[in-house]
């Protein structure tokens, strides 16, 4: 049976439930009439009129789960079901919805978990046989993505970049000089070697090139690949493995680094927590040298539906520590940054497939040691460098089928450093395709 008989069931359930008591409401049996009758928003309209005066029972809420999944709006129909996880009554019916939720919106082992928890906990003998049905069927479509074994990402836009240098534009010989429109592409792909996503083996990487009409030296270019390991451990989500990356700028090597990837990732209440140590060592090409050296980053990552979207909030450490550069004036230049980033983005589902997103991001960086700089008269300039970073974005991606999307994007960063050449502004806008294979 479908995961869409399933939501029918269920559906067919809640009515059940509601209509088994006397009607609270007037509004309460508009509510079951319509939803009887497949008119959903007049449902969801009925119900969440009594939420708002202040119905807070455990059915009004798993009523508007269902409506909300009837709607296709699964992130917010979530968030009901989580709130009765803690109700005896409501549990089991709420915990095998949401598993249902989470195979709706793509999250196999999110649904997994969800369902063996009915498995082993449910009273109902039904449920426990609905939700051991399910999970026969995803160890089924494990085995077939273990046939299929592939899965990727490629994405082709085109867009504008007012300020490609990114440096302000009295530094530049001719102002018109600083924009440009550019190319984008971008693959992602994996190959699962051996195992499930929950216990399994992987080779994963990515190509990434921006190409721009007239500013050759900017275009830029780098491939990474990576093999990792995937293992469910403690109600963890892990990841650990080792990736390679190659940089270039203007066609030149910029850098090769070596990376440990280990994440850990875990349901938490009604979000996600993910946990992030990512050091890496990099060896700079011809001419960048002052690159050589290490990079650690850690990373903290926080998801969680709100009101009809989902919210990420994220934060990550970055420490540096670089060869840097000295000249034979021995001028000094640091290439070490200390950074604290701290950002959210907001998903919203503004129609069934259409998503629009923001968010925002600050970033500030110290750099270690002091900067040397002789001038033309022969005095020198020592100074620390600090910046502070606020990056915002907007996005938006139409659906045209569950496989291939349109997408647009525009990007604002406003860099603010104390030393002026390094103080910035620039937007860039870009429009695409993406595809899923």
């Amino acid at each position: 049976m479908k995961v869409k008989d399933y939501l029918q069931r269920l559906a067919l359930l809640a009515v059940l439930g509601v209509t088994s008591q006397s009607p609270v409401a007037a509004e309460f049996e508009d509510g079951v009439k319509a939803f009887r009758a497949s008119d959903y928003q007049r449902a969801l309209l009925a119900f969440s009129s009594l939420e708002a005066r202040g119905n807070n029972s455990a059915r009004l809420k798993y009523n508007i789960g269902v409506t909300l999944v009837k709607l296709g709006r699964y992130r917010e129909a979530a968030s009901y079901f989580y709130q009765l996880l803690d109700d005896p009554e409501w549990r089991d019916l709420a915990r095998y919805n949401l598993a249902l939720t989470a195979e709706k919106r793509d999250r196999p082992l999110l649904a997994a978990r969800h369902y063996r928890k009915v498995t082993e906990t449910a009273d109902s003998e039904k449920l426990r046989k609905l939700a051991s049905s399910r999970l026969n069927a995803l160890a089924a479509d494990d085995r077939g993505a273990i046939h299929r074994q592939w899965l990727g990402l490629a994405s082709l836009s085109a867009g504008y970049d007012n300020n490609a240098y990114a440096l302000q534009n009295e530094l530049l010989a001719d102002v018109e000089m600083g924009e440009d429109s550019f190319t984008e592409g971008f693959v992602w792909g994996q190959y699962r070697v051996r195992g499930t996503p929950a216990d399994g083996w992987r080779l994963h990487g990515y190509a990434f090139s921006r190409r721009y009409r007239e500013l050759e030296s900017l275009n830029l270019n780098s491939v990474s690949a990576a093999l990792s390991r995937d293992k469910h451990w403690q109600g963890w989500d892990t990841e650990v493995g080792l990736a390679g990356e190659f940089i270039y700028l203007g066609g030149d090597q910029v850098s090769r680094q070596v990376n440990l990837v280990s994440r850990l990732t875990r349901n938490l209440g009604i979000g996600s927590l993910s946990l992030s140590y990512l050091p890496g060592y990099y060896l700079g090409g011809e001419g960048y040298e002052y690159l050589d050296g290490w990079r650690q980053r850690v990373a903290l990552k926080w998801r969680r539906p709100l009101l009809a979207g989902e919210l990420l909030a994220f934060y990550q450490y970055d420490s540096n520590d670089r060869a840097d550069l000295e000249r034979e004036a021995q001028d000094y230049y640091s290439y070490s940054p200390a950074r604290h980033s701290l950002g959210s983005e907001l998903e919203w589902p503004i129609l069934g497939r259409w998503t629009l997103s923001a968010g925002m991001e600050f970033r500030q960086s110290v750099y270690d040691g002091t900067n040397r700089i002789t001038r033309d008269d022969g005095s020198v300039i020592s100074y620390q460098r600090e910046s502070d970073r606020l990056k915002s974005w907007i996005e938006t991606r139409y659906r045209l089928s569950p496989r291939f999307s349109l997408d647009g994007k525009v990007v604002n960063i406003d860099n603010r450093e104390n030393r002026d050449i390094y103080t910035f502004d620039k937007t860039e806008f870009s429009l695409g395709v993406s595809y899923v294979f």
